[in-house]
């Protein structure tokens, strides 16, 4: 007769650590799964050149649009008269030097209308609501190759020091 523990179905220490490592990788991989294949609905529209702008500022060809639409459409939500004035006045530069609109612009004169502006209030919105809604998300944390806070595991010093490649 079996052992009661080797027969079928049970749960052996094997098959435990198994699945747990199954677990872990995909949990792991559904974090760098672009948002708007998480959710059924749509990313909001946003005005012309707040994208273009997200991206100049923030440039990480790695990250999908999503992620930057998110903070974006809450800035609009939030505070819609300095986002469209804002935009308005850059747009308007934009046309007065360049003869064009922003989004369309190579990146040097993007770069420089930005570099222009970047004192004013309007700027500095969409550059804050961006830095906290790419940098402070957990789930770009492995893209960035953050491994997530670790005073809990006893500092820096004795997990993850100086295993940046990158730097």
């Amino acid at each position: 007769m079996q052992d009661p523990a080797c027969r079928k179905g049970a749960l052996s220490r094997r098959r435990f650590l198994s699945l747990s490592g199954q677990s872990a990788l995909a949990v792991g991989l559904a974090q760098l799964i672009p948002i708007r294949l998480l959710a059924d609905e749509t990313l909001p529209d946003l005005p012309p050149g707040l994208l273009r702008m997200a991206r100049d500022i923030f440039p990480h060809d790695f990250l999908d649009d999503a992620h930057y639409i998110r903070p974006l459409a809450d800035l609009v939500k939030a505070q819609p008269k300095q986002v469209t004035q804002g935009l308005a006045d850059l747009q308007q530069q934009a046309r007065k030097r360049h003869g064009e609109p922003f989004e369309t612009l190579n990146e040097k004169a993007r770069v420089g209308l930005l570099t222009e502006i970047e004192e004013t209030p309007f700027f500095k919105a969409v550059r804050s609501n961006l830095m906290f809604g790419i940098y402070n998300n957990k789930a770009l944390f492995p893209l960035f190759g953050y491994e997530g806070s670790s005073w809990q595991y006893g500092g820096y010093v004795n997990r993850g020091f100086n295993d940046l490649d990158w730097l």
